[in-house]
């Protein structure tokens, strides 16, 4: 049974969507437009004269890395550029979009109900359970896909091919969970997958499986009886199933055999390991090579040495290791920790859930240069690296109270915070900043604070420059680059004093200005 295929015009949808975004923005913009003319640029205020702070209501100001911040209506609207050329803007908690990375750009709305990025050549949606994705936005003949799962799935693949299916009455779905083709028929009653080129043969699935190639035999009666033979790897067989299973392994090095009498017992003897099984899976022992590990019951301990190191006794406490990654819980699933060793340095990760969780990156100092290689010949062993004392990215929250994050120079420190688990590009840009009643960020030696999305700011730029403002009531700053500046307002220009070099003016009502 093959469907028709109604092939969408992807342009058109793909444009709406980018002009639904523009239209979202613009009209963001113009109410922010229209107050932001109503302000006139904060004397003493550190940055350009392009800079303007009227409180909660509006404001342009400069951050401590040197990004530009846009805001009106307190958390409602902002638009952000950075120093590297990357932008973001939001219209909370509606939508909002941004560039993450270099060539990586995503938006959303109402999240998590609409999302949608676009990556290098890439253009992807989703709505709901609906997905769309453009796999290469330069070419009209590229592979593109749209599922509104799990009902309908639509698209055409990587070789030019369109498919189409609904879903539970029939079609052709193509390039999906690891298929190359999978054709249904009023599923589960009859299914019929590819998989790099072996086909594979479904009634009633699971009861009824058959396939038969180069490669693999296999035949399905379940619970009755089936087998799963992999020509010169293994022979899998079940009867009764999970009753009765037994296997023979044909790989060399790897050879031998095993059985499993479900719930008694259970042995496999392989070249290279042998375990034992009494009322699978709560009693364990096996062995090999690499490894030995025993369950005694299982889940409650485990244990194992060699290759992975580990014991458990859930759920009070437990740790495992394997290679350079060291984790471990206690309290589960409260508490975890992991720790990872790399070439360059390690990084810690702990938890205590939904309330702690810290995170932080150290890097090892760089190594000595190499001396002059000793005259008479002999063997120089390469030293051990030198230990990751430089700690380049910290990140620790206190859930529902506040967070803190620091990477190289920049750090931020924010209250509240509402999600629970480490922030994602959507919640930053959409949702984050409503609740961030206070906010403390610092760029080397330039910080600023701000409460109530701006009722009160205040700005270091070093020992150079500094503005407090108390929104409306009063404001003072000074500069004191070049000639230097200072002043101080009272209800944004009621009363104030300007003075620069050695011109002062005495503000009077506003629009008065007195030379002193």
């Amino acid at each position: 049974m093959n469907l028709p295929v109604i092939v969408p015009t992807r342009r058109p949808v793909a444009e709406r969507l980018r002009r639904l975004g523009r239209t979202v923005w613009c009209g963001a913009g113009l109410a922010a437009a229209a107050l932001l003319l109503a302000g006139c640029a904060s004397p003493g205020a550190p940055g350009s004269a392009r800079e303007f702070d009227w409180g909660p209501i509006a404001s342009r100001l400069q951050d401590p890395a040197g990004g530009m911040h846009l805001k009106a209506l307190g958390p409602v609207y902002e638009r952000a550029n950075d120093t590297n050329g990357l932008s973001c803007w939001a219209v909370r908690p509606f939508a909002s979009g941004g560039d993450e990375k270099d060539e990586h750009a995503s938006r959303e709305a109402l999240w998590p109900l609409m999302f949608s990025w676009d990556l290098e050549n890439s253009h992807s949606v989703r709505v709901l359970t609906s997905f769309y994705t453009d796999f290469d936005k330069t070419d009209p003949q590229a592979r593109w896909q749209w599922w509104c799962f799990p009902f309908w799935f639509q698209g055409r693949d990587s070789f030019g091919t369109n498919y189409a299916a609904c879903f539970p009455l029939g079609g052709t779905i193509r390039q999906f969970a690891f298929q190359d083709e999978v054709f249904f028929a009023l599923w589960p009653l009859y299914i019929h997958n590819v998989q790099k080129g072996e086909h594979s043969y479904h009634v009633l699935w699971p009861i009824f499986c058959r396939e038969n190639n180069e490669r693999n035999d296999r035949f399905r009666i379940w619970p009755l009886y089936g087998w799963n033979i992999r020509r010169g790897d293994f022979d899998k067989q079940f009867c009764l199933w999970p009753i009765v299973s037994w296997a023979r392994y044909d790989r060399p090095g790897v050879s031998g055999y095993g059985y499993l009498v479900f719930p008694l017992f259970g042995h496999i003897k392989r070249e290279n390991q042998e375990d034992w099984m009494l009322l699978p899976p709560f009693f364990k022992y096996g062995t090999s090579a690499h490894q030995t590990l025993g369950y005694a019951p299982w889940p409650f301990i485990q244990w194992a040495s060699g290759d992975v190191e580990k014991f458990y006794a859930f759920p009070f406490w437990g740790y495992k290791t394997v290679g350079h990654i060291h984790s471990g819980f206690y309290a589960w699933p409260l508490g975890w920790w992991r720790n990872m060793e790399r070439p360059d340095g390690k990084v810690y990760r702990y938890t205590f859930a939904p309330v702690w969780y810290s995170e932080s990156t150290w890097k090892a100092a760089k190594p000595p240069r190499e001396g002059e290689r000793p005259r008479e010949p002999q063997q120089v062993l390469a030293p051990p690296p030198p230990p990751a004392t430089n700690c380049v990215v910290r990140y620790w929250h206190f859930w529902p109270l506040c967070d803190y994050e620091r990477i190289d120079a920049q750090s931020r420190f924010r209250a509240l915070k509402l999600w629970p688990m480490r922030h994602s590009a959507m919640i930053e840009r959409e949702f984050a900043p409503i609740w961030t009643l206070y906010q403390h960020t610092r760029a080397g030696e330039n910080s600023s604070d701000e409460l109530l999305w701006g009722l009160v700011r205040r700005q270091n730029r070093g020992d150079e420059a500094s503005r407090f403002s108390l929104f409306p009531l009063v404001e003072w700053g000074h500069d004191d680059k070049a000639a230097g500046t200072s002043s101080w307002n009272l209800l944004k220009g009621l009363v104030g004093y300007e003075r620069e070099g050695t011109n002062a003016n005495l503000r009077l009502l506003w629009f008065i200005k007195l030379g002193l």
